[in-house]
Formats: C-alpha cells, sequence, structure tokens
C-alpha cells in the first residue's frame, strides 16, 4: 500500500468477493494476492485503477506462486510538532476512514499504535505520508520486540499480586513504577493476559517508548557551551539563559536507541542529565491570558471534557489551572492550539 487510504477500500469493495476488513487487511498487509479467477480484460481495469488510486498492483496469471508474506509491524505515530496535530488527524482520518474524534484520542493514546500486523510496504507508505506533517512512525514487529511492564495500580497493595506472576516467569520483581525491563513477546503477553484487566501494569514495547533528556547540571566554562551548541544547535546567545534555569529538557521526545547517542558527548564533557520516560506523563494547563475567551472556551471544553460553563467561568478569572490531566501529545497540542488563538497557556507537572 503506498497512497492508499480508507477512501480507496470502499472504492474497492464493490470489485472484490472479499469482506471490507478482509480486503483492508490484504491492502495493508501488501504483497498480498486480492483476488484470483478474474477475467484478463477485468484484472487490467482494476489494476490500472487501483494504480490511479495510489496503489502498486501487479496481474499475473493464475497459478502464479503468490508472494511470499514478509513480516508484520505494529505501527504508532509520535507527533513531534504540537501546531501541526490537526493536519495530522485529517490524514489520519483519511488512511483509516474514522472521525476526527476518534483520530486525535488516537494520536494522544499511550502509546499512539494507530494500525497493527501491517507489511513494510505499508509502514513505508504511513512514513511517507507523515513525516512531511512533523509525525514520526515508529513500526515493532512482535516476535523481535521487547517491553518493560509498568506498575500503575493506585497503592502499593497491587505489587503483591504482580509480583507471582512475574516470578512464575523467571523475573525478580523490580521497585514500582518499572517492575521488569527487556521481556520478550511471548513473557510480555502472558503478564498482559493475566493482570492487563485488573488495571495495575502497563506493557510497554521499547519501539514505542519516548524520552525526554534534561540538564540538570553543567560544568562552567566555555568548552562545555560550545559541546550544548553543537548537541542540541541552541543559540549562542541562548546558553546562558538555559543555564541559568536548570534544569532544563534539551532533547524532548526522543526514540529510546537515540537516547544514549544524544546523551554521550553532553556527559563525556561533565554534564549531569536525566532521562525521563514520556509515555505515561501528565501535566496540568494553565492559562494566564486570552484574547479569544469563545474559542478558548469551545476548545478546552472539548479537549478536557469539562462543562463549557466552567471553562468560561474559570476563563474569566485568569490565571486558572485546569485540574483534569493531559498526556503529553495531547498537552503539546492544546499549548501550541491555544497559541495560534492569541491565548497564552503553559503546562504544569501534576
Amino acid at each position: 500500500m503506498h497512497k492508499g487510504s480508507a477512501s480507496i477500500l470502499r472504492a474497492l469493495v464493490p470489485h472484490f468477493d472479499l469482506p471490507p476488513a478482509e480486503l483492508a487487511s490484504r491492502i495493508f498487509r501488501a504483497p498480498a494476492v486480492l483476488a484470483g479467477g478474474l477475467p484478463e480484460t477485468l484484472a487490467t481495469e482494476l489494476s490500472e485503477a487501483l494504480r490511479g488510486a495510489g496503489l502498486d498492483v501487479v496481474v499475473e496469471p493464475d497459478g502464479a506462486e503468490p508472494p511470499a508474506a514478509g513480516p508484520s509491524f505494529d505501527v504508532a505515530l509520535y507527533v513531534r510538532d504540537g501546531a501541526r496535530f490537526r493536519e495530522a488527524c485529517a490524514e489520519l482520518v483519511t488512511v483509516l476512514g474514522c472521525t476526527q474524534a476518534e483520530a486525535a484520542a488516537a494520536l494522544c493514546a499511550t502509546p499512539a499504535t494507530v494500525l497493527g500486523a501491517v507489511s513494510q510496504a505499508t509502514v513505508d507508505a504511513l512514513r511517507a505520508r507523515f513525516t512531511p506533517l512533523g509525525v514520526e512512525v515508529d513500526a515493532s514487529h512482535a516476535p523481535t520486540a521487547r517491553y518493560d511492564i509498568f506498575y500503575v495500580g493506585s497503592d502499593a497493595s497491587g505489587v503483591a499480586v504482580v509480583r507471582p506472576v512475574l516470578e512464575a516467569l523467571g523475573v525478580t520483581p523490580g521497585e514500582p513504577p518499572l517492575l521488569a525491563s527487556n521481556l520478550d513477546h511471548a513473557k510480555a503477553e502472558r503478564v498482559w493476559r493475566e493482570l492487563g484487566s485488573r488495571g495495575l501494569v502497563r506493557v510497554l514495547d521499547h519501539a514505542f517508548q519516548r524520552f525526554d533528556v534534561s540538564l540538570v547540571e553543567a560544568p562552567a566554562g566555555a568548552d562545555f557551551a560550545r559541546v550544548l551548541i553543537q548537541e542540541t544547535g541552541m543559540p549562542e546567545a541562548l546558553v546562558p539563559r538555559v543555564l541559568s534555569r536548570l534544569p532544563v529538557v534539551l532533547h524532548a521526545g526522543l526514540r529510546r536507541e537515540d537516547v544514549a547517542a544524544r546523551s554521550a558527548a553532553l556527559e563525556a564533557a561533565g554534564a549531569k542529565l536525566s532521562v525521563q520516560l514520556v509515555s505515561f506523563r501528565s501535566f496540568r494547563l494553565r492559562v494566564d491570558e486570552t484574547k479569544d475567551p469563545g474559542g478558548t472556551s469551545e476548545l478546552l471544553s472539548a479537549a478536557l471534557n469539562l462543562p463549557a460553563s466552567d471553562v468560561r467561568t474559570a476563563l474569566s478569572r485568569l490565571p486558572h489551572t485546569f485540574t483534569p490531566p493531559v498526556g503529553d501529545t495531547r498537552a503539546r497540542w492544546l499549548v501550541a492550539e491555544l497559541r495560534s488563538r492569541g491565548t497564552r497557556a503553559s503546562l504544569v507537572e501534576p
């Protein structure tokens, strides 16, 4: 699948003797056989229409060797630029045929897994579509994936429930929140099967983890300033201000495999860094000033699931910090969206 979308699927359904879900599955898992036993003229006509819709299609004789099934991947999206969140939503609507609200919820989930068991061709197609929008596409192949187990129970008593399950797998539980790390798919699946419904743990694929790297302490001197500029790309004039306001996030939303590489030179230069998993992080939104109370009220009421009257009252008494916590992606989107509407907002750790 390359430029294909849900609208293409709807157009194809009448021409193939397949349920819509099966047709979608075959396209997302390309290369795959869409139909067999077609007259040559019809096969040619359909292939030309499919190519015009953006799919790579080959017409082969009946009885030809079917394409070998390649590895399948689960796919998650990471919206790096909150200001382009709406564009990312619109693109996801086109791909999946879902509503705007469903697309927004999917992009704000932890992790934002949007498709499962798709082919490498589909992964490549998604990257071609979403990368120009500032959206990074993460893909994981379950048989080779590694997983961490996080405790998310409301109190420590739940650890006593989790511990025997991990010990039965030969895993010595660590201290919450990270109870176990680097499990293979079979072990992680068993943990989820036995504990997921209880709301005690989250199982997070390494491929879908994101981290912030913060500068906590910095050595004095021009040598470190040069390293800081080189490793982060910040303007030289900004360095004194950054160093006076530590801790400061230097790298946001890094993939797991990128953390060490982006930290090595800074640590070698004497910096003390903090690495924080942002996948489960939440914020509260603080609004300091607004030039558009009506639009701001409408946006926040929907995004925070609050009564519109309560939001309007809060905006009449600024500054105000809204109590419902919001996850990392939704938080960055809201700040960028509010800024575009003339509203000054910031994020507060709960």
